[in-house]
This record gives structure tokens, sequence and C-alpha cells, in this order.
């Protein structure tokens, strides 16, 4: 028998708006959803579970996917008993007493208990009388805030100032683009109810009436196919809110319509449009489904004091280097700085002798070197500047002579974008020595991933003369960090973005920067730590930077600085004391460089990982099998 109490009344409360009880209840039934699409293998399995609070059960409870490990691993099953942490209510009739709880967040507290209690379904009429006018979406969240502005009557238009766009279905009238009150909605019309928005990292296909706020990130261009139905047309579109993005299409007779409706940048209200699995082929956002428009999708503008809050763009970015270990026309986000730029180039398609334009960009970052051949209207608007940092989100790799990157009509390309920190980062790191740095190029068949770099000892190094070629090499060593210069591993930066330069402390409360010729009242952090490592062959000193070095002392180079410029003394030795004497793998640039006359090796730390000792003994039994005499 459980030694569990279960909370009595919770799910009547959950279902009238409780939004901070963290209930005790029991799983007295699970259910998989059956696929409704034509290849259920491209669906994410859903589960209704049946949840009892010892008095009464409620059968419509839908687990969020995330969840779906609970029961693929058994951990949770019928009598389990769980607490609910996060769940949210969607009315979906109300007046019928059609609503589901999505539970987002439970943790299993014991999973092999006997039936509680002798519970009946939640009464019918207890719903419908119980539950409140904002029972649409609840969250057991403390900082939820049930909105309060009642929608007012439109149809599916855009508004635009003064302007009011027409329906997409062209049903619009005088009527009711001239007409304002704040009464409800009459069932069956067309109106953004703005009492039921969702954030869009809870969309699925079981919400019947749901409206989201969201930013258009991207647009494609209105393209044709064929297919067995015949010719069609369709353009695609990213929508993204601080929850996450969903990637959404229009076709054929609505194609045209909201193509136009639709600007990149601004912040609208959608509802009605249809949701289905996320087709992998042709989507890499990060969202288990996609958005179909149609004759009865709502869209309305939002003032542009209400958007403030939406992001403009979900970055997800991959190394360069990674882009070798993806499968061709896989698309992904990539971030570099553009170390060069072809003139725009005309070539004919030899299949259809169309002419296209096409621009390439060589793109760099810490650790490779790729070509990013942009198209059409893209290449002719790139902005030629002094190697901007560049990000693309949704570009398609290529295979082409190795690895390349390629645009296509969604791709979205942004200069210098503020959104991430990625981007002082590399504009620092090109300044200090990415522009002199030889990388491998991936498009030219170059790989950087582990297995090209072989493992060296810090003798062999020197012995094997590594660094002293006119291209840098790449190894792999297994050492431990035995000294870390205290007085040089952070710097003050220049705060303006594209600089990266070392500012003069005035000591007046400004600093000089000599490249910019300019006086700033603040500065930035930046690392640029010299560290001894040490094997059982010998010493050598190397240099880490930006990630490497973050990820070495477990912080960032602002947090340190402040540490250094506020005398932390104990506090700078016990994170030293943490980083030294641990075995690590570090993978290593070797280059020569001269400074004074003197040649010398310099070595870069390119990436710092735990040693993974499984692999490591079997690559040491590879290499003494090697060396062992031949048995006869």
């Amino acid at each position: 028998m459980s030694n569990q109490r279960l909370t009595t009344g919770a799910l009547l409360r959950y279902l009238r708006g409780n939004n901070t009880e963290k209930a005790i209840l029991q799983v007295v039934g699970i259910k998989t959803i059956d696929s409704k699409v034509d290849d259920p293998s491209a669906l994410t399995k859903r589960y209704r579970l049946m949840l009892s609070d010892g008095k009464c059960t409620f059968s419509s409870c839908m687990l969020g996917t995330q969840l779906n490990r609970l029961i693929e691993t058994n951990s949770l099953k019928e009598n389990a008993i769980v607490r609910i942490d996060r769940v949210m209510v969607n009315a979906i009739d109300k007046q019928n007493g059609r609503l589901m709880l999505m539970i987002h967040e439970l943790e299993v507290i014991q999973n092999d208990s006997e039936r509680i209690g002798d519970p009946v379904a939640l009464p019918l009429t207890d719903i419908i009388n119980n539950v409140g006018g904002n029972a649409n979406r609840f969250e057991a969240t403390d900082n939820f805030q049930p909105a309060t502005t009642l929608a007012p009557p439109a149809t599916n238009v855009i508004r635009q100032d003064s302007n009011v766009l027409p329906t997409i279905d062209g049903r619009n009238n005088a009527k009711n683009s001239n007409s304002h009150n704040n009464s409800l909605p009459a069932k069956g019309s067309n109106v953004i109810d703005k009492d039921r928005i969702m954030s869009i990292d809870t969309l699925n296909p079981y919400i019947n009436k749901w409206t989201i706020k969201v930013r258009v990130s991207s647009k494609g261009a209105i393209r044709t196919y064929q297919n067995a139905r015949g010719p069609g047309k369709l353009f695609s579109c990213d929508l993204v809110d601080q929850s996450g993005e969903i990637r959404a299409a229009a076709f054929n007779a609505d194609c045209e319509k909201i193509h136009a409706m639709l600007e990149v940048g601004k912040v609208y209200y959608i509802s009605r449009a249809s949701l289905k699995p996320a087709n992998r082929q042709f989507n890499s956002l990060k969202n288990d489904y996609e958005m179909a428009f149609n004759h009865d999708t709502c869209i309305e503008l939002c003032e542009d004091d209400e958007g403030n809050s939406i992001p403009k763009v979900q970055f997800n970015f991959i190394p360069i280097s990674e882009v070798a270990n993806r499968a061709p026309s896989t698309i992904c986000d990539v971030i570099g700085v553009a170390k060069s730029a072809s003139d725009l180039d005309t070539i004919i398609s030899k299949t259809s002798q169309k002419e296209f334009t096409k621009r390439d960009i060589l793109l760099v970052d810490e650790n490779a070197s790729i070509t990013a051949t942009l198209w059409g209207q893209q290449a002719e608007e790139f902005q030629v500047l002094s190697n901007p940092v560049v990000a693309f989100k949704g570009i398609r790799i290529g295979d082409f002579n190795g690895r390349t990157l390629s645009t296509v009509s969604s791709t979205l390309i942004c200069q210098d974008p503020t959104e991430t920190s990625r981007t002082m980062e590399l504009h620092t790191w090109f300044e200090k020595e990415g522009k002199s740095m030889d990388l491998p190029d991936l498009s030219k068949g170059a790989d950087v991933g582990n297995q090209q770099a072989p493992f060296k000892t810090l003798a062999q190094i020197t012995a094997e003369g590594i660094g002293l070629n006119d291209k840098p090499d790449y190894i792999n060593v297994k050492c431990i960090i035995t000294l870390i210069k205290k007085d040089s591993v952070v710097y003050m930066m220049c705060p303006q973005e594209k600089c990266g330069k070392k500012v003069i402390d005035e000591n007046n409360g400004s600093f000089r920067c000599e490249k910019c010729n300019k006086t700033y009242s603040s500065y930035k952090w930046s690392y640029m730590l010299a560290a001894e490592i040490s094997d059982a062959t010998g010493s050598q000193w190397i240099s880490a930077f930006s990630n490497e070095a973050e990820s070495l002392l477990g912080m960032t180079a602002d947090e340190f600085g402040n540490h250094k410029l506020n005398q932390n003394e104990n506090i700078i030795d016990d994170i030293f004391r943490k980083a030294t004497n641990r075995e690590r793998i570090f993978k290593l640039r070797a280059k020569a460089d001269h400074f004074n006359d003197e040649r010398r090796i310099r070595f870069t730390s390119m990436r710092i990982s735990d040693v993974d000792w499984s692999s490591h003994g079997r690559r040491l039994m590879e290499e003494i099998k090697h060396i062992e005499p031949t048995q006869h």
C-alpha cells in the first residue's frame, strides 16, 4: 500500500485556474493518442493521462512530449504517484465542459503504488459551473498574469495605422472594419481572441483554439511546385516569440494574399491555422510541429510598443568545423567573420538555361573556414564591409569539392547581429589573431575533427618539428595545467564591437582606445590567458582565448575581471586551484611566427575537453600493438 496522501480537490482547483498548487496526484490511466497523419513515424507520440486526486478523476490530461521518456522508460505507469509542477488549462469548449490539462512538468514520486481510494469521474456540472471566464490559459507558475483585455471584434485583417487590409478570404466589410466595441465575439466569428494567447512552445495539434503573438523573423519568396495533383505555389516564413520558433507556410489561393500581409520584423497576432508534424527534410527549427495558414486564418498587426518583448530572431549556431559532420542538404545556423567576399558573378544554369547572380564569401571562426554562396537578391544586397560578422539562419550544407554552404529562399542573413554575444567574441578573435591565421578550409575537403588531429606527447612536438611548416599543425595532447600567469588572464577591451583592442585607463573614469582614437566611459573584459601545460615528457606554454579560457576557468571574462577589480585574491586563487593539476585533452594549433627577429612556435588552444578514459585506453592499446615486435 502507498503511504502517500493525494491532494484532494486539486483537479477542480486546477480547472478553476489555481496557479500555485503543486498537487500530489495518481495516474490511473494512460492512453496513446493515435496518429492522424499519413506517416505515423513522422509524429512524436502523445499520451493522455487519467489523473486522480483520491476523490475525483479527470481523463483529459495531455502529457507534454518532453515527458514521453518517463513512459518509455517505464518510470511513469498506471497507479504511479506524481507531483504536478507545471500545468496549463486549455478551454476547448467551456460551455460544454470540454477542458484539457496540459502537463508540462511533473515528478514521479512512487511508480509501484496501488490504487488509492475509490475516485469517480469529476462531474460535468462542476466543470461547467466552476470554470472562470479566463480559463483559456492558466499556468501553474507564480509569475503568470491572466490577460484581462477583451479583444475587439474584427475579421481576419491586418491593422496598420488607420488602414484595414482585406481579409484573406475577402469576407470583411465596412461594418466589421469600422465598428469597435468591447463585447466578446460570437461563436464562429473570425476574431483574434487576445485572452487566449499561447506561447509557441505550447502549441500542438490537439488544441483547437489559440492565438499567438509572434514576430516574423524571416520570409521566403513565393515559389511554384508540381505534384500528382497538378501545379501549385507556396511560401514559408519563420515566426518567433520568447519561448521558441515555428515554421509556417501558405499554399495556392492563400499564398499571395498572406505573403503580402506579413512583413519581416513586424509583430502580429495569429490564430486559426493548422498544425502538423514538422517535415525534417525541409525544416530544421527546434519545434516538433509546423503551421499551415488557410482561408480561416486570422492575422492582426500589433502596435509598435506591443511587440517590444518579442525577440527579433533565435539562432542555434553550430561551429563551422561541425559542418563537416552534418549530412549534405541539411539546414543549419552558422556564424563567422567574412574574411573575404567575391564580386557579384553571373552564371547560366545548365538545366534551365536561366541566369543567376551569386556571390561567394569566405566565412571563418576560431577553428575552420568555409565558402558560403549567396544567390539572387541576397547576393546583390550583401554589403561588402570590412570583415563583418555574418550570421546565417537556415543555410543549406552542400558537398561540392568538400563541404560548402548555400543560401536558400528562406535563409536569413544578419551582418554584425546584436542578438548574440558571438558577434563581439568573433570580432575580438579576428582582430587579435584570426586575420593572420591559416585555417583548415572545409570547402577544400579539410577535416578539422579530432580524428584528424593526432595525439602527441610534448616531447614528440619538439622532436618532430611540429609547427615549423608553412601551414599550421593541429595536434591533441593529454596534459595538466601546472601554472597560469595571474596578471595577464584578462584585459580591459575597447567597448566598440568591431575593435577588440586594449584600452588605456586614464585614471579619471575614462578609457582611451588608440585604434579608435576615442575615449570611452566604460570597457569590456576579455580573456587572453597564458598557461603552462605539462605531461610526463615535458612542458609547454600555450594561449587560450574566449570560449576556451571560459571553459577552463568556469566563468565569463566579465566575472573574472570583476574579481580582479575587487582584488578578490582568495577567490582567484581558488579558481586557479580548480583549473590546475587536472588531466584534460587540449587540441592545439601550432604555428611559427616571428617576434623581435626571432622565430618561435606559438601554441593556441582550440578546444579543451575532459578525458574520455575508455576511448583513451583503446587508443593506447592500439599504439602498443603498433610498437610491439612481431611474434613468429
